[in-house]
C-alpha cells in the first residue's frame, strides 16, 4: 500500500474547509470558531444520503443554538453524478430542504483530505478541531426513529467536555463519485502513452466509475498554479498520486522510479494501481468494514 493515504480518523486534526456555497462564495470554516462542527459527505442522488438527509436537517436544527455547525458538502463528480452539479444543489436550497452550510467541493479535495469514502460520511470535530466522531448517522437508514442517535450522541459528549462512548462507525452508503486527473504538456511525447495506462489500469481495477478528465499544462504560470511537477502526473481530488516534496512546478517531462530502481517517463502499471487503490477505496473495500445496512438500496 503506497503513503498517499490521509483518511482522518478519531483523534486526528482536521483541517479548515474552504469551500464555495451554490452562489459561488468562498466560505472558510474553522472548527475553533464553533463549539462543535459536523462535517457530512452528501448526495443529491445517492439513495442512502437522501434516506438519512432529514435526520441530518433535524440535527442542525436542533443543535444550532448551542453552537454546533452542521457543514454538508457535496464531492461527487457532477458528470457522473449529474444531480451534485451547483445548480441541482441550489435548486434543493430554494425548496427549502437544506438547514446550515450546504458546499461544493468541486475539486474533489476535501473529501480527499478528509479521507472520506461514502454519502453520507460523517464526521464530528471539537472546538480544536479533533475528530471525535467518525462513521455513519445512525444504526439504521430506513429507521427514522433512530433520528441520527450515533451522531447526536457524539455531540452531547463533545460539547459536555467527554469523549463520545461510540466513536467509530463503519462508512454507510453510496461510493463517491471519483475524478482523476491527467495533466500534461505537449512537450513530452508521453502523454498519450500515459492516458492509454491510466484508463487501461482503472479497467483492470474494475473501476469505470472513475471519470479521467485531461487537463494540458500550457504555461509556466498555469503549471505554477496547479502545482505541477512535470508531464504527465496523476492527480485525485487535486493531488498529486506520485508526490514529490522535491519537485519544482515546472513545463518538463516529469521522471519515475520503478520499483526495480530504473528510471521511466511513467510509472508502472502496478505502482499507479496501487496509488489509485489507496486514493478511490470504496466504503466496503476498508479494512475491517462491516455492512450493518439493510440491503435495499443500491449504492
Amino acid at each position: 500500500m503506497s503513503d498517499t493515504s490521509s483518511r482522518l480518523t478519531v483523534g486526528d486534526l482536521a483541517p479548515s474547509l474552504e469551500l464555495k456555497d451554490t452562489a459561488g462564495q468562498l466560505l472558510t470554516v474553522r472548527p475553533s470558531a464553533n463549539a462543535a462542527t459536523v462535517v457530512v459527505f452528501t448526495s443529491n442522488g445517492c439513495p442512502y444520503a437522501l434516506a438519512w438527509h432529514d435526520r441530518i436537517q433535524a440535527l442542525a436544527r436542533d443543535y444550532a443554538d448551542r453552537g454546533v455547525v452542521v457543514v454538508q458538502v457535496v464531492s461527487n463528480d457532477a458528470e457522473l453524478q449529474p444531480l451534485d452539479s451547483v445548480e441541482a444543489m441550489a435548486a434543493r436550497e430554494q425548496r427549502g430542504e437544506i438547514f446550515g452550510l450546504f458546499l461544493r467541493d468541486e475539486t474533489q479535495s476535501a473529501a480527499r483530505t478528509f479521507g472520506a469514502t461514502a454519502t453520507p460520511e460523517v464526521y464530528v470535530l471539537d472546538r480544536a478541531g479533533v475528530v471525535r466522531y467518525h462513521g455513519a448517522p445512525d444504526q439504521d437508514f430506513d429507521d427514522p426513529d433512530l433520528d441520527a442517535q450515533w451522531v447526536r450522541s457524539a455531540l452531547d459528549a463533545v460539547l459536555g467536555g467527554r469523549k463520545p462512548e461510540l466513536a467509530t462507525t463503519p462508512p454507510a452508503g453510496c461510493s463517491l463519485k471519483w475524478r482523476v486527473e491527467l495533466l500534461w504538456w505537449a512537450g513530452c511525447p508521453s502523454h498519450e502513452k500515459a492516458a492509454d495506462l491510466l484508463t487501461n489500469t482503472l479497467k483492470q481495477m474494475h473501476r469505470e466509475d472513475v471519470r479521467v478528465q485531461r487537463v494540458e499544462v500550457t504555461s509556466s504560470d498555469q503549471a505554477a498554479e496547479a502545482g505541477f511537477p512535470g508531464s504527465p502526473t496523476f492527480q485525485a481530488g487535486g493531488a498529486d498520486l506520485f508526490v514529490d516534496p522535491e519537485a519544482i512546478p515546472s513545463l518538463a517531462c516529469r521522471v519515475y522510479t520503478l520499483d526495480d530502481g530504473r528510471v521511466s517517463p511513467l510509472p508502472s502499471q502496478a505502482q499507479l494501481e496501487d496509488r489509485l487503490r489507496d486514493a478511490l477505496v470504496r466504503p466496503w473495500e476498508l479494512p475491517g468494514w462491516v455492512d450493518f445496512r439493510k440491503q435495499t438500496a443500491t449504492p
